[in-house]
């Protein structure tokens, strides 16, 4: 009996094994198990979809021009820090353009349907064609709490 545990003595009754919301991994699976909860009720991970906006911005394998346009660092950013966290989906949206408001506006319609939540990037500054804050607030009721 020298090498035999007793029962119990690595976690006390009464004991938290794993916390509400805990984003399980491979040893939290053997806790359960060790446990003996053989069944648990688990959430998908939200989805984030991350959009860049702007008739300036070129896919990152774009080299900058003259004419003015700038590669999209913030999106391959963005998106490469919420897969870093492990809490989360990303999902890539794309880069939109700001002339057709019709579209921009069904394509975020969309993004919603597949996404919990929508981080935007660019199109709400100062230009006049930057016209993200007008389509939250037109197109979806939203009440923007910074901006211009």
């Amino acid at each position: 009996g020298k090498w035999i545990r007793k029962v119990g003595c690595d976690m006390a009754a009464g004991t938290v094994a794993l916390s509400a919301g805990t984003v399980l991994q491979p040893p939290h699976v053997g806790i359960l198990i060790q446990i003996g909860v053989n069944e648990l009720v688990v959430r998908d991970l939200p989805k984030v979809g991350v959009l860049s906006t702007g008739n300036e911005i070129l896919p990152s394998h774009h080299h900058p021009s003259a004419s003015g346009k700038i590669p999209d660092v913030n999106r391959p950013i963005l998106l490469s820090t919420l897969s870093s966290w492990g809490n989360c989906t990303p999902v890539d949206l794309g880069i939109e353009t700001d002339d057709d408001i019709n579209e921009l506006t069904n394509n975020l319609r969309s993004a919603m349907d597949r996404c919990d939540v929508i981080v935007t990037t660019g199109g709400i500054s100062m230009g006049e064609k930057d016209v993200m804050e007008d389509v939250f607030v037109e197109q979806f009721g939203a009440t923007v709490h910074f901006g211009r």
